[in-house]
């Protein structure tokens, strides 16, 4: 069996708050985002919090999606993360997109590999519309 995968660790700031607080919403959004990858989910769990807030996770056959949001600061934190030869960078503006967010950093990194490796940043300023490494 193949350790080697990808990780990515998504900060989503100033996203549509009313969005980040309504769990059916994020777990469709979620399994959308899943299913375009080709991954196969085996267990959906989502949360809401009183007044606010949803921490939400779908299990993978390859590992898992998750979520957690604040909506009062209108801020949202994911982890994309699959073994195997799937990328999930590919899925990562659509998240974004739909979470309307203005401005995000992701944290691509390579798991199961025992060399050293720089983390390289992208931030995406959607206001601007430029993206920078």
């Amino acid at each position: 069996m193949d350790i080697e995968g990808r990780h990515i660790i998504i900060d989503a700031f100033y996203c549509n708050p009313s969005l980040l607080n309504d769990r059916f919403f994020l777990e469709r959004l979620l399994i959308k985002a899943a299913a375009a990858a080709n991954m196969e989910i085996l267990y959906s769990y989502f949360h809401q919090f009183q007044p606010y807030g949803v921490t939400g996770m779908l299990i993978l056959s390859t590992s898992h999606l998750s979520i957690h949001t604040w909506p009062e600061r209108a801020y949202a934190s994911l982890d994309f993360y699959t073994c195997g030869t799937t990328d999930p960078i590919f899925q990562v503006e659509y998240l974004l997109e739909k979470l309307e967010s203005k401005k995000a950093t992701v944290y691509p990194i390579e798991r199961g590999i025992e060399k050293t490796q720089t983390i390289f940043l992208k931030t995406y300023h959607y206001l601007k519309g430029e993206n920078e490494e």
